[in-house]
């Protein structure tokens, strides 16, 4: 088979297609030395057997005047107007698939990994097969041949019946006609063999066996006219069912197989939006290195925080060990932390432009990406590709190309997502504004990833889980500790973690800490009181690479503000927050604050570069309300952190490398 021919797309007639030229000669016409259609009728003597609306054959195409066989299955689907069919030829393996739906014909080829695309309605070529009607209702909507139009058998044509035979040890039921096809200027005698009743195959009786054409066909030549070829063809049917096969999936028929890219197709349903925050695990394989890696994965955009935890790859260069790495992102101030929690110590580095989450601005600032670049949904164009079953969920897949992966060396590459249908979801017992991904597959012609994804949430995130108070040493910390009157079981044993944010939120509200730096919430109570004791962390240790870092105050300045907000019954903590009307705050004890600095230096600590210049209260009043509203989350991040952390390479550098430990 030709590389790049069009597919073959009928056996029984497809060595005369390819060779058809423009037309612009006059037709011959009607051959009748061939044979003449006035010269059958249909007697009546035997009823034609009766085709169903949807049907499955393989066919064995020989092609007598050019020494050469060919291998097809045909997929016939009238009720969802739909058809596929597969060829086999000189070791090459094509596919044709025919929506009516959407009016498209899409054809693959497999040693190239191509697909094209081109419209039912316009390309005769392609719609010829099974035919294009347009319907009585409506213009627009067009219709594919019945069974009789798709097998050209039976129908409007006139079959004379020519009695029984025997075609391999099977007796059979001969009809014969003549045919001329005008678009092709060839006549032909056909003949048409199925099973007599009474004979049972395998599967079903009365079924095709056979069908053989013997005539002329007229091609255009170089003077204007045109030259007669003699064909000859014989089919050799089997296995013809009237259903699909149990053992065919129809999604694998009618749908584009996974990985192949159509260039022009109709997207039929838009690629699912993300959330600003969401979480989950992922399993990460590479086919090529024959490695599995697991990772963690937190993104919350809205609070500019991203976290992920994750095991280095053995097989790498490793900076720092082998055990568990958490890894925290906080673009307020674009500084990466980086522990092992195993060991206790902490590496502070700006974030690298190269990081998973990064966006270079230029050659020295940075900004977090946002959530559809998190998926490389930007840039390029996903089409929707069906459903396909991923780990045995069903689910929607849509599929893209880029031209911009990996940043350090980039070349095409293919990514097809899977997301998981609604009625899987809905026994989750979650609501997904984003949908649940399962699964996403990533392939280069050098590499290949698959990243299946667990545990997927975007429920309310808590800003506990972005914890960096390892990073900071007995110098950075300080505690504080006050007392509320109150009874601790009725009030905040109710929720105590609630009870712990809104602790947060009330001490960044008096101090202007950042969040992140108010971390070790505790609580403890005695028969009169509920003691509270919070850590506050002090500034970066180093300068962070965002164009606007946020500024920052220091441990003394927070700690006289929360001193004097305590101190005139300002500080209140409401634990009470469903009853929007009269909502219950339970205020801090005057004069009861106390605090204390670590007196101890961490076994592994190094002491950091000089600190950040800090500002002062007055400077810090921008910070303000506006905290108070952002959601603190529990965070997804892209399936791009592996692209950094999980792979290993020779000369190409990627953001696909398990953590090398290299960044400095």
């Amino acid at each position: 088979m030709e590389t790049g021919r069009r597919f073959l797309l009928r056996c029984w007639i497809t060595a005369v297609l390819f060779l058809v030229v423009a037309a612009d000669p006059p037709l011959h016409g009607l051959d009748i030395n061939v044979c003449n259609p006035a010269t059958l009728t249909n007697n009546g003597i035997k009823s034609k057997p009766t085709l169903p609306n949807t049907y499955s054959v393989k066919v064995e195409c020989n092609f007598k005047d050019k020494n050469q066989t060919i291998d097809m299955s045909e997929y016939y689907d009238y009720p969802n107007q739909r058809a596929a069919v597969f060829e086999d030829e000189l070791g090459f393996h094509a596919q044709g698939i025919y929506s009516y739906n959407t009016n498209e014909f899409f054809f693959l080829e497999d040693q190239l990994q191509q697909c094209t695309v081109s419209q039912l309605s316009s390309d005769k070529s392609d719609n010829w097969l099974f035919g294009y009607n347009t319907g009585s209702t409506n213009p627009n909507a067009p219709k594919m041949y019945s069974a009789y139009g798709a097998l050209h058998f039976g129908g409007n044509q006139t079959e004379q019946y020519m009695g029984t035979t025997t075609v391999r040890g099977m007796l059979v039921d001969r009809w014969q006609s003549c045919l001329y096809w005008p678009n092709m200027d060839a006549t032909m005698t056909v003949n048409w063999y199925f099973t007599v009743d009474g004979w049972d195959t395998a599967i079903q009786s009365r079924v095709p066996v056979r069908a053989t054409v013997v005539g002329k066909i007229y091609e255009p030549n170089f003077n204007n006219g045109r030259t007669a070829r003699a064909i000859n063809h014989t089919y050799e049917f089997a296995e013809f069912r009237g259903q699909f096969p149990d053992y065919v999936d129809p999604t694998h028929l009618f749908e584009t197989p996974s990985g192949y890219v159509c260039p022009g197709r109709k997207n039929t349903k838009p690629l699912p939006t993300p959330s600003n925050y969401f979480r989950f695990t992922s399993e990460i394989l590479d086919p090529n290195q024959k490695t599995i890696g697991f990772i963690k994965e937190w993104y919350d955009y809205n609070m500019s925080l991203v976290r992920y935890d994750y095991k280095p790859n053995p097989i790498n260069v490793v900076n720092f060990g082998l055990d568990t790495l958490s890894e925290v992102h906080d673009w307020n101030e674009g500084v990466a932390y980086r522990m092992d929690k195993m060991r206790g110590n902490c590496s502070v580095t700006p974030i690298a432009g190269s990081d998973f989450d990064a966006h270079s601005l230029d050659a020295t600032t940075v900004r977090i990406r946002t959530a559809k670049e998190f998926f490389y949904f930007d840039k390029t164009q996903y089409a929707y590709e069906g459903v396909k079953k991923a780990r045995g969920i069903d689910c929607n897949v849509w599929i893209a190309t880029r031209n911009d992966w990996p940043s350090t060396g980039p070349v095409n590459s293919t990514w097809e997502w899977y997301f998981a249908v609604n009625d899987w979801i809905q026994s989750t017992g979650h609501t997904y504004d984003f949908g649940m991904p399962i699964q996403m597959r990533l392939t280069t012609s050098d590499l290949s990833f698959i990243y299946n994804i667990y545990d997927y949430d975007e429920e309310q995130p808590s800003i506990f889980d972005f914890d960096i108070s390892s990073c900071f040493n007995y110098t950075q910390k300080q505690d504080f500790t006050f007392k509320i009157n109150a009874d601790y079981h009725t009030t905040v044993a109710k929720n105590l973690q609630l009870f712990k944010y809104e602790v947060l939120l009330t001490v960044h509200k008096w101090t202007n800490l950042s969040p992140l730096r108010i971390q070790n919430i505790q609580v403890d109570y005695d028969t009169t009181s509920v003691i509270v004791r919070v850590t506050a962390l002090g500034g970066s240790p180093i300068q962070g690479d965002v164009p606007n870092p946020k500024a920052q105050v220091d441990l003394n300045q927070a700690a006289t503000m929360l001193n004097d907000a305590i101190n005139k019954g300002s500080f209140q903590i409401p634990v009470d927050v469903t009853n929007i009307q009269n909502p219950i705050f339970l205020t801090a004890v005057p004069y009861t604050l106390s605090s204390s600095q670590y007196q101890s230096v961490p076994e592994y600590y190094v002491a950091p570069p000089p600190a950040k210049t800090t500002y002062s209260a007055g400077q810090m009043a921008g910070l303000g309300i506006g905290m108070l509203v952002l959601a603190f989350a529990l965070v997804f991040v892209s399936l791009t952190v592996y692209f950094k952390k999980f792979h290993a390479t020779g000369s190409m550098q990627s953001s696909v490398e398990n953590p090398t430990y290299s960044k400095e």
